[in-house]
């Protein structure tokens, strides 16, 4: 099978380097430097249609640029393998690729696999979750070997809900980690974060199971506990009082925005939001949610 990878950067090569584990043939699509190790092409469009697979694995608020330049069709199977949502009225990364292309069979990528670990052929796991059995059957096929476990669902917006959430809470856990907090705030970030993204998920009547499962908790244990995962590191950073990359706060903030629509109240998306703008101290943030009024239940 041949494998076509929209994006050349740490995400990109380590998804090729688990289609080759898997025995088929990556091909990396890229702009500028060709990327080291895999075959590769700048012609996007032509990448796509020579492939069995595409995996976009560009970062979220490329992916509508990445679409238009690769142009996949009807027969293309086209899955996000990243994290997060865009800026604006839909925000579903999936919605982007039939919006802007004549693509239909979509997918989505998430679970506990960090680029890092994957370079130096460690174990993960993954969920595709897709409403065509096609894709998700392709995708297992692509990816599945005996260094990374694949499973297959079919709650499309729970995987990337939970895939969106878990890009920004393991910012949290970064932060509170470089703060010194201790190991029960990382318990307790960890299951209010959950419960949050659960309460998102049901206003848009995603399954429950798939944010106790690999797309949630599982991804989220992972992200929020390695220096190198991109928002365990800008929450580090966040604690040192350095910049942050500028696509974190679209990210966050269009998470806010959807939250908001649905009338779903998220106090620890809504804190970071505040600390990434400046408005609130990250120690302060801490503090606020602790002393939150208390609770009959988790819920």
């Amino acid at each position: 099978m041949k494998v076509a990878i929209l994006g050349s950067g740490t995400w990109g090569r380590a998804l090729a380097t688990l289609v080759a584990e898997a025995g088929h043939r990556p091909h990396i699509g890229y702009r500028g430097r060709p990327p080291g190790g895999f075959p590769g092409s700048p012609n996007l469009s032509g990448l796509v249609r020579d492939a069995d697979l595409v995996l976009v694995a560009v970062h979220a608020g490329a992916v509508r640029e990445v679409i238009r330049s690769a142009k996949p069709g009807p027969r293309e199977q086209v899955v996000i393998a990243t994290r997060g949502l865009e800026s604006g009225e839909s925000g579903w990364l999936s919605d982007i690729v039939t919006a802007e292309s004549a693509c239909v069979q979509v997918g989505a990528l998430a679970g506990p696999a960090i680029a890092a670990e994957i370079m130096k052929r460690q174990p993960s796991a993954q969920i595709v979750a897709s409403e065509f059995d096609a894709v998700c059957q392709r995708t297992q096929e692509a990816l599945h070997s005996a260094s990374c476990r694949v499973y297959t669902s079919s709650d499309l917006r729970g995987v990337e809900l939970a895939g969106a959430c878990v890009a920004v809470y393991a910012v949290i856990m970064g932060l509170a980690d470089a703060m010194g907090q201790g190991v029960s705030v990382r318990g307790v970030v960890i299951t209010r974060s959950l419960a949050e993204a659960g309460r998102l998920g049901a206003a848009l009547g995603a399954q429950a199971s798939t944010f106790a499962g690999l797309a949630g908790v599982g991804d989220l244990v992972a992200a929020g506990s390695h220096p190198e995962h991109p928002g365990y590191a800008a929450g580090a950073a966040l604690a040192r009082n350095e910049p942050v990359p500028d696509t974190l706060a679209a990210e966050v903030g269009a998470l806010l925005t959807l939250s908001q629509r649905h009338g779903v109240d998220m106090p620890i998306l809504q804190a970071l939001a505040a600390i990434i703008a400046g408005k609130l101290r990250p120690r302060l943030a801490i503090d606020m949610l602790m002393r939150r009024e208390a609770k009959q239940t988790e819920r």
